[in-house]
Protein backbone atom coordinates (compact mmCIF):
# COMPACT_ATOMS: atom_id res chain seq x y z
CA UNK A 1 0.00 0.00 0.00
CA UNK A 2 3.23 2.17 0.39
CA UNK A 3 3.12 2.65 -3.56
CA UNK A 4 -0.23 3.91 -3.45
CA UNK A 5 0.97 7.71 -3.67
CA UNK A 6 2.50 6.76 -7.10
CA UNK A 7 -0.25 5.95 -8.79
CA UNK A 8 -2.11 9.12 -9.80
CA UNK A 9 0.00 11.81 -10.61
CA UNK A 10 -0.90 15.89 -8.91
CA UNK A 11 -2.16 17.29 -12.15
CA UNK A 12 -5.73 14.96 -12.57
CA UNK A 13 -5.01 15.06 -16.73
CA UNK A 14 -2.07 13.01 -16.29
CA UNK A 15 -3.75 9.20 -17.25
CA UNK A 16 -3.12 6.16 -14.99
CA UNK A 17 -4.45 2.75 -15.22
CA UNK A 18 -7.18 2.15 -12.14
CA UNK A 19 -6.39 -1.67 -12.02
CA UNK A 20 -2.78 -0.32 -10.48
CA UNK A 21 -5.43 0.95 -7.39
CA UNK A 22 -6.81 -2.39 -6.93
CA UNK A 23 -3.87 -4.63 -6.93
CA UNK A 24 -2.60 -2.50 -3.58
CA UNK A 25 -6.36 -1.97 -1.88
CA UNK A 26 -7.65 -5.51 -2.55
CA UNK A 27 -6.80 -8.46 -0.50
CA UNK A 28 -4.18 -10.38 -2.32
CA UNK A 29 -4.28 -7.77 -5.44
CA UNK A 30 -7.09 -10.82 -6.68
CA UNK A 31 -9.28 -9.05 -8.69
CA UNK A 32 -12.06 -10.68 -10.98
CA UNK A 33 -12.84 -8.18 -14.13
CA UNK A 34 -16.63 -8.64 -15.41
CA UNK A 35 -16.22 -7.87 -19.21
CA UNK A 36 -12.43 -7.19 -19.26
CA UNK A 37 -12.97 -6.69 -23.43
CA UNK A 38 -16.16 -4.61 -23.33
CA UNK A 39 -16.15 -1.35 -22.42
CA UNK A 40 -12.56 -0.96 -21.64
CA UNK A 41 -13.04 2.18 -20.12
CA UNK A 42 -14.52 1.06 -16.83
CA UNK A 43 -13.26 -1.34 -15.13
CA UNK A 44 -15.46 -3.46 -12.78
CA UNK A 45 -14.90 -6.75 -11.09
CA UNK A 46 -15.22 -8.36 -7.55
CA UNK A 47 -12.80 -8.79 -4.79
CA UNK A 48 -12.25 -8.21 -0.96
CA UNK A 49 -10.66 -5.97 1.04
CA UNK A 50 -10.06 -7.08 4.97
CA UNK A 51 -12.06 -10.11 4.34
CA UNK A 52 -15.15 -8.29 3.21
CA UNK A 53 -16.64 -9.25 -0.59
CA UNK A 54 -17.06 -6.09 -2.70
CA UNK A 55 -17.45 -4.89 -5.81
CA UNK A 56 -15.43 -2.12 -7.28
CA UNK A 57 -16.05 0.12 -10.40
CA UNK A 58 -13.58 2.66 -11.70
CA UNK A 59 -12.97 4.98 -14.45
CA UNK A 60 -9.50 4.86 -16.88
CA UNK A 61 -10.80 7.77 -18.90
CA UNK A 62 -14.47 9.04 -20.62
CA UNK A 63 -17.18 7.06 -20.23
CA UNK A 64 -18.77 5.68 -23.68
CA UNK A 65 -22.05 3.96 -24.57
CA UNK A 66 -20.61 0.79 -23.89
CA UNK A 67 -18.84 1.34 -21.00
CA UNK A 68 -22.57 2.68 -19.43
CA UNK A 69 -24.27 -0.45 -20.21
CA UNK A 70 -21.28 -2.34 -18.72
CA UNK A 71 -21.32 -0.57 -15.26
CA UNK A 72 -25.49 -0.70 -15.08
CA UNK A 73 -25.27 -4.71 -15.47
CA UNK A 74 -22.58 -4.72 -12.93
CA UNK A 75 -23.92 -2.53 -10.47
CA UNK A 76 -27.32 -4.83 -11.01
CA UNK A 77 -25.34 -7.61 -10.68
CA UNK A 78 -24.09 -6.30 -7.14
CA UNK A 79 -27.45 -5.76 -6.27
CA UNK A 80 -28.46 -9.33 -6.74
CA UNK A 81 -25.37 -10.26 -4.49
CA UNK A 82 -25.94 -8.39 -2.21
CA UNK A 83 -22.39 -6.84 -2.48
CA UNK A 84 -20.77 -3.39 -1.37
CA UNK A 85 -19.78 -1.27 -3.72
CA UNK A 86 -16.70 0.99 -4.06
CA UNK A 87 -16.44 3.81 -6.64
CA UNK A 88 -13.36 5.15 -7.66
CA UNK A 89 -14.08 8.50 -9.79
CA UNK A 90 -11.44 9.36 -12.46
CA UNK A 91 -13.36 10.64 -14.62
CA UNK A 92 -13.86 14.00 -17.45
CA UNK A 93 -17.78 12.93 -18.21
CA UNK A 94 -19.69 10.95 -20.86
CA UNK A 95 -18.54 10.90 -24.13
CA UNK A 96 -20.40 13.65 -26.43
CA UNK A 97 -21.55 14.23 -30.37
CA UNK A 98 -23.37 12.72 -32.80
CA UNK A 99 -21.13 9.86 -33.34
CA UNK A 100 -21.68 9.05 -29.27
CA UNK A 101 -25.37 9.71 -29.60
CA UNK A 102 -25.56 7.12 -32.59
CA UNK A 103 -24.01 4.40 -30.76
CA UNK A 104 -26.42 4.93 -27.69
CA UNK A 105 -24.91 6.88 -25.77
CA UNK A 106 -28.39 8.68 -23.99
CA UNK A 107 -29.99 5.63 -23.83
CA UNK A 108 -27.26 3.53 -22.07
CA UNK A 109 -26.37 6.55 -19.75
CA UNK A 110 -29.33 6.52 -18.54
CA UNK A 111 -29.27 2.85 -17.65
CA UNK A 112 -26.19 3.65 -15.80
CA UNK A 113 -27.90 6.63 -13.72
CA UNK A 114 -31.24 4.33 -13.04
CA UNK A 115 -28.73 1.19 -11.58
CA UNK A 116 -27.33 4.00 -9.31
CA UNK A 117 -30.35 5.96 -8.23
CA UNK A 118 -32.25 1.94 -7.42
CA UNK A 119 -28.83 0.52 -6.37
CA UNK A 120 -29.46 -0.19 -2.19
CA UNK A 121 -26.14 -2.06 -1.62
CA UNK A 122 -24.37 0.68 0.24
CA UNK A 123 -21.60 2.73 -1.78
CA UNK A 124 -18.36 4.03 -1.12
CA UNK A 125 -16.56 7.06 -2.87
CA UNK A 126 -12.83 7.25 -3.61
CA UNK A 127 -12.03 10.42 -5.62
CA UNK A 128 -8.46 9.95 -6.79
CA UNK A 129 -8.29 11.72 -9.72
CA UNK A 130 -10.84 13.91 -11.23
CA UNK A 131 -14.64 14.21 -10.98
CA UNK A 132 -16.38 16.12 -13.76
CA UNK A 133 -19.70 17.11 -15.15
CA UNK A 134 -22.54 14.05 -15.27
CA UNK A 135 -19.71 11.79 -14.85
CA UNK A 136 -20.02 12.46 -11.46
CA UNK A 137 -23.40 10.85 -11.18
CA UNK A 138 -22.83 8.33 -13.19
CA UNK A 139 -20.14 7.43 -10.53
CA UNK A 140 -22.74 7.47 -7.70
CA UNK A 141 -21.20 11.04 -6.60
CA UNK A 142 -22.57 13.09 -4.04
CA UNK A 143 -26.35 13.60 -5.08
CA UNK A 144 -26.79 9.87 -4.50
CA UNK A 145 -25.80 9.91 -1.08
CA UNK A 146 -23.47 7.35 -0.45
CA UNK A 147 -22.17 5.99 2.36
CA UNK A 148 -19.24 7.13 2.74
CA UNK A 149 -16.88 9.67 0.31
CA UNK A 150 -13.15 9.78 0.83
CA UNK A 151 -10.88 12.04 -1.45
CA UNK A 152 -7.10 11.95 -2.26
CA UNK A 153 -5.57 15.48 -1.90
CA UNK A 154 -4.83 15.77 -5.97
CA UNK A 155 -8.90 15.17 -6.61
CA UNK A 156 -10.45 17.83 -8.62
CA UNK A 157 -14.25 18.37 -9.06
CA UNK A 158 -16.13 20.52 -11.22
CA UNK A 159 -18.80 20.93 -14.25
CA UNK A 160 -15.21 20.50 -16.28
CA UNK A 161 -11.81 21.84 -16.26
CA UNK A 162 -10.91 25.65 -16.08
CA UNK A 163 -9.46 25.24 -19.49
CA UNK A 164 -12.19 23.90 -20.66
CA UNK A 165 -14.75 26.21 -19.67
CA UNK A 166 -12.44 29.24 -20.44
CA UNK A 167 -12.47 28.38 -23.93
CA UNK A 168 -16.44 27.49 -23.92
CA UNK A 169 -16.47 31.33 -22.42
CA UNK A 170 -14.27 32.54 -25.55
CA UNK A 171 -16.78 30.92 -27.82
CA UNK A 172 -19.68 32.37 -26.33
CA UNK A 173 -18.11 35.81 -26.50
CA UNK A 174 -16.54 35.91 -30.04
CA UNK A 175 -20.30 34.74 -31.33
CA UNK A 176 -22.05 37.26 -29.07
CA UNK A 177 -19.17 39.86 -30.63
CA UNK A 178 -20.25 38.86 -33.84
CA UNK A 179 -23.96 38.92 -33.25
CA UNK A 180 -23.65 42.12 -32.18
CA UNK A 181 -21.25 43.01 -35.50
CA UNK A 182 -18.58 44.26 -33.46
CA UNK A 183 -15.09 43.64 -32.53
CA UNK A 184 -13.45 41.35 -29.39
CA UNK A 185 -11.80 42.97 -27.05
CA UNK A 186 -8.79 40.28 -27.19
CA UNK A 187 -6.88 41.89 -24.10
CA UNK A 188 -10.51 42.10 -21.81
CA UNK A 189 -11.39 38.72 -23.47
CA UNK A 190 -8.00 37.09 -22.37
CA UNK A 191 -8.03 38.61 -18.68
CA UNK A 192 -11.52 37.52 -18.17
CA UNK A 193 -10.17 33.79 -19.47
CA UNK A 194 -7.74 33.93 -17.01
CA UNK A 195 -9.41 34.96 -13.69
CA UNK A 196 -12.40 32.33 -14.66
CA UNK A 197 -9.64 29.69 -15.08
CA UNK A 198 -7.86 30.07 -11.95
CA UNK A 199 -11.36 30.44 -10.18
CA UNK A 200 -12.44 26.97 -11.55
CA UNK A 201 -8.80 25.93 -10.39
CA UNK A 202 -9.24 27.22 -6.71
CA UNK A 203 -12.96 26.16 -6.55
CA UNK A 204 -12.37 22.91 -7.83
CA UNK A 205 -9.46 21.63 -5.55
CA UNK A 206 -9.35 18.58 -3.04
CA UNK A 207 -9.36 21.53 -0.21
CA UNK A 208 -12.32 23.59 -0.95
CA UNK A 209 -14.62 20.65 -1.40
CA UNK A 210 -13.65 19.01 1.77
CA UNK A 211 -13.93 22.62 3.26
CA UNK A 212 -17.68 22.72 2.69
CA UNK A 213 -18.23 19.05 3.40
CA UNK A 214 -18.78 17.83 0.51
CA UNK A 215 -16.85 14.16 1.32
CA UNK A 216 -15.59 12.64 4.21
CA UNK A 217 -12.69 14.39 4.36
CA UNK A 218 -9.28 13.88 2.68
CA UNK A 219 -7.00 10.76 2.96
CA UNK A 220 -3.18 9.80 2.42
CA UNK A 221 -3.62 8.01 -0.62
CA UNK A 222 -1.20 4.75 1.16
CA UNK A 223 -4.32 4.74 3.91
CA UNK A 224 -6.78 3.98 1.29
CA UNK A 225 -7.12 -0.04 1.84
CA UNK A 226 -7.36 0.61 5.31
CA UNK A 227 -9.25 3.69 4.95
CA UNK A 228 -11.89 1.38 3.03
CA UNK A 229 -11.35 -1.87 5.08
CA UNK A 230 -12.90 0.22 8.14
CA UNK A 231 -15.88 1.44 6.21
CA UNK A 232 -16.50 -2.06 4.75
CA UNK A 233 -16.62 -2.96 8.96
CA UNK A 234 -19.08 -0.43 9.10
CA UNK A 235 -21.15 -1.00 6.64
CA UNK A 236 -21.08 -4.69 7.34
CA UNK A 237 -22.68 -3.87 11.01
CA UNK A 238 -25.83 -3.64 9.53
CA UNK A 239 -27.74 -6.10 7.20
CA UNK A 240 -26.74 -5.90 3.05
CA UNK A 241 -29.64 -6.02 0.70
CA UNK A 242 -29.42 -5.18 -2.58
CA UNK A 243 -32.25 -3.94 -4.80
CA UNK A 244 -34.87 -6.08 -6.87
CA UNK A 245 -37.10 -3.77 -8.83
CA UNK A 246 -35.31 -0.79 -11.20
CA UNK A 247 -38.33 0.69 -12.53
CA UNK A 248 -38.90 0.89 -16.51
CA UNK A 249 -35.67 0.80 -18.60
CA UNK A 250 -36.02 2.00 -22.40
CA UNK A 251 -34.19 -0.53 -24.58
Amino acid sequence: TDELIGCASADVRVPFDIREVYARVLDGSRFEEFKPLYGDKLICGWGSVHGFPVGFIGNNGILFSEEAAKGAQFIQLCNRTNTPLVFLHNITGFMVGSQAERGGIIRNGAKLINAVSNSEVPHVVLMVGASYGAGNYGMAGRAYDPRFIFTWPNHKIAVMGGRQLAGVMDIVARNAAAGRGIDVDEEQLNTQKEALEAQIESESSALFATGRIWDDGIIHPNDTRHVVGMALSAIHSNEVRGATEYGVWRH
